[in-house]
């Protein structure tokens, strides 16, 4: 329902293990055998400040020409996915995970962020998807061939990028 690309059925090792993303642990965990995409999971996370409304994730929104005529019109297709009584209490806990938990280093004054860091096994992909009351973002850092992500100064990396690219967005 949340519109996750890389979600696979059926994945074969090399060893001829087979791994799979149906079923609640793979995804309640956020073990998906692929992973996931930034945009997807920025798609995921727009669905709790829209009251439980997912929206198709989009680049632009129009597009016009020289003389102010829509050339492209960029409509999200949506679809409810959630109550909004279910969106409600999944703000209350990103508000909370954001502003006393992990989620520190996301955060920045003068705006109500909520949101979710998320580290896979041994540090070796970092997240943080959050929100305002204006943009949902999610921002990741690892390597296409897994390495250890470590911090000299401790914190995530993925809060402290995610708040770098949203604190000038909210400039004004």
């Amino acid at each position: 329902k949340f519109g996750l690309s890389t979600l696979t059925e059926s994945f074969v090792l090399a060893d001829g293990q087979v791994l799979s993303d149906v079923g609640r642990a793979p995804l309640s965990m956020g073990a998906l055998t692929l992973g996931a995409t930034v945009r997807d999971m920025t798609a995921a996370y727009a669905t709790f400040p829209n009251g439980g409304v997912r929206r198709e994730a989009r680049t632009y929104t129009k597009v016009y020409d020289s003389n102010g005529n829509i050339v492209l019109d960029n409509v999200q297709e949506s679809e409810r996915i959630l109550s909004a009584k279910t969106a409600n209490y999944m703000n209350y806990c990103l508000y909370y995970a954001a502003n006393t938990g992990t989620g520190g280093d996301a955060i920045f004054n003068g705006q109500n962020i909520a949101g979710k860091t998320g580290t896979t096994s041994s540090n070796r992909d970092r997240w943080f998807c959050g929100y305002t009351n204006y943009y949902t973002a999610a921002a990741w850092c690892g390597y296409d061939n897994p390495e250890v992500i470590t911090m000299i100064h401790g914190g995530n990396p993925a809060g402290q990028l995610w708040k770098k690219v949203m604190t000038p967005l909210h400039t004004g």
